[in-house]
Order: C-alpha cells, then sequence, then structure tokens
C-alpha cells in the first residue's frame, strides 16, 4: 500500500482511543510511539500497537520511531503540541479546535508551509459520503442557487466532570466553549466545504449566555448571499442531527447527517429517497487522506487554513454573542 506511515500520538482521550487509534491501524499505517502524562494508560495503549510509551514529550521526540504526529490533547495545549511537533520536522494531523486564538492558528500554518510539512485538522465529517454528494450537488448547481442551509449537532451530556481526563471540558481557559468545540466546530466546517467557501458576517446566541462554556450555540451566517443556521447542544436528548440544504432549483436533506458513524439518508421533496449510506468507517478514510497528502497528493483533509478559518468564525461568533450585534468574520 502507497503513502504508509508511522505516527506518534499524543494526547489519549476517549476519541483517541476509541476512534482515531485503531483507524490508524485499520487503515495499514502504524502507531511507533504514543505519549501522555498517564504513565498506565500509555503504557496499556503501547502495548496495543506495539509502540513506546512516553511521559515526556522531549524524550518522546529524541527517542521516538515515528513521521507524523496525530495531537488529541486538551484544546489549550493543541499550539504548544503542534508547534513543538513542526519545530521537529513532523507533519500534524491536529484536533479539533485547532486552537484557542486565530493568532495561534495563522502561527502554525505559517509554520507548516515554511517547512514545507503538512498540517491538517480532524474534521471527520468531510469523509461522510452524504457530504461529499452535497458538495457535488452544489458545486453542479442541480440545487439551483443556494438560499438557505441548517445544520444541527447535539446531544445530552451528563457527568462530565466524573472523568479526571475530561475534567478540562469544563474550564473555559483550556476549552474555550462548551458544545460548539464538542460538535458545532463540525458543523461549521461541513458547511464550508460543501459551499466552498466561509461566511463573511455572523450572528451568535448561547445558552447560558453568560459562560463560556456554553451547553446550547446559535450561529447565523452570511456565505455571501447564502444563509446558514448552525446549530450545536449537549442538552437535547435523541436530536434530529440533520443537515438540510434548500435552492432555488431543489431542497435535500440528510437525515441523521452529524455523528460518528455513517447511517444516513438523503432525501429530495415529499421524503423521496434519493440515496441512503451505511458502514463507511470516516475516521480511516480521514487518516488515509492524511497520509496521501503528506505524501503530495491533493486532498480534501481539512488543512491548516481550514481550520484556522473555523476558529476565525468561532471566535467571531463569540465577540458577536457578547456585542448583540453582527460581525464580521475577521
Amino acid at each position: 500500500m502507497d503513502d504508509i506511515m508511522k505516527f506518534a500520538i499524543i494526547g489519549l482521550g476517549n476519541h483517541a482511543i476509541n476512534r482515531v487509534m485503531p483507524a490508524i491501524a485499520s487503515s495499514g499505517n502504524t502507531i511507533g510511539a504514543i505519549y501522555s502524562r498517564n504513565h498506565e494508560k500509555a503504557s496499556k495503549e503501547s502495548e496495543k500497537y506495539g509502540a513506546e510509551p512516553f511521559t515526556n514529550l522531549e524524550s518522546l521526540f529524541r527517542k521516538g520511531d515515528f513521521e507524523s504526529v496525530y495531537i488529541s490533547s486538551p484544546n489549550f495545549l493543541h499550539f504548544e503540541h503542534a508547534k513543538m511537533s513542526l519545530e521537529k520536522g513532523k507533519n500534524v494531523l491536529l484536533e479539533k479546535q485547532m486552537t484557542l486564538s486565530s493568532e495561534d492558528a495563522e502561527k502554525l500554518v505559517y509554520m507548516a508551509k515554511e517547512k514545507k510539512l503538512t498540517l491538517s485538522v480532524g474534521f471527520h465529517m468531510r469523509f461522510h459520503p452524504a457530504v461529499q454528494e452535497l458538495r457535488e450537488m452544489v458545486q453542479n448547481s442541480s440545487l439551483g442557487q443556494i438560499t438557505y442551509v441548517s445544520g444541527i449537532w447535539g446531544g445530552l451530556s451528563v457527568n462530565r466532570a466524573k472523568d479526571p481526563d475530561r475534567e478540562w471540558w469544563d474550564d473555559p481557559s483550556k476549552v474555550g466553549g462548551g458544545s460548539v468545540m464538542g460538535t458545532g466546530v463540525h458543523v461549521i466546517d461541513t458547511v464550508n466545504f460543501i459551499l466552498g467557501k466561509h461566511p463573511q458576517t455572523v450572528s451568535c446566541m448561547k445558552k447560558p449566555d453568560d459562560s463560556v462554556v456554553e451547553d446550547t450555540f446559535a450561529l447565523l451566517a452570511d456565505y455571501n448571499g447564502t444563509i446558514a443556521s448552525i446549530v450545536s447542544s449537549r442538552s437535547m436528548k435523541n436530536p434530529r442531527n440533520d443537515l438540510v440544504i434548500s435552492g432555488t432549483g431543489n431542497t435535500v436533506v440528510a437525515s441523521g447527517l452529524f455523528g460518528t458513524t455513517v447511517d444516513c439518508k438523503l432525501t429530495g421533496p415529499e421524503g423521496m429517497l434519493i440515496k441512503q449510506y451505511s458502514s463507511l468507517n470516516m475516521y480511516q478514510e480521514e487518516i488515509l487522506s492524511f497520509a496521501r497528502k503528506c505524501g503530495g497528493k491533493d486532498e480534501i483533509i481539512a488543512s491548516g487554513e481550514d481550520g484556522a478559518t473555523v476558529v476565525k468564525i468561532v471566535n467571531s461568533a463569540m465577540e458577536s454573542q457578547k456585542k448583540g450585534s453582527i460581525v464580521n468574520v475577521n
């Protein structure tokens, strides 16, 4: 198989352990080194993949055997860990949210370009076949001029602070937001990807409105004439996580699109079935795309620039909510 590489893992959250690391292995790539401050966890996961465990980052880069780094540490550490990886000459696949500040995101993009390294961001929804179908529909104008897009990814999250490894998710200085950081950024990037552009202005509401770590986030965005409604929440039981795209030619609905697995129906007017999707590992596709991109191929995986754009949109949304007015994305 072409474009096979060996990864180092920085950060052992549930997402890395349950989804991305198995996807690295199933894609034919390998894991050579694993870093965590928790020695027991690093040793346990390293044994699964034949990797070397590390609890010190300098030792990881000095002794570890790998070409690329997958970073799944807490949000506030993303910049530090990605910067160190790029400085050591490693390609980087960085989990969302890319960084907490736009300035840090732009620094990483610049550094990767200067060093001719690949910097990508883990927006797995780009690899959902329905998302790719919708992108094609928009690009070939089969829906006419796109008027309105609506996307929601909600869920019910309870007892978050009981897991010590997840306590940072409720620390404003470490996470930078609530539901928007967990799922909202995926909806934002998906809409950007499908439309092939990013919004010029945004207006935001969130609840609680006086908390950085919100439970529900709602964004209205103007994509140069196309209005998008983007919602995320961790206070919804059994929500319909759909994406709706309406144009002058037709309206289509991707039912149950947003999630970690592919189980979705694409329907047209009056519920007419267009296509049904299932049984595809988006994380495996993401890893394969990243490996090919590191090999010089043109790929749909989110670039550092794409990740930095989402950071700008989120930060502009937060500014809009504070001001109570529409804000330019800058």
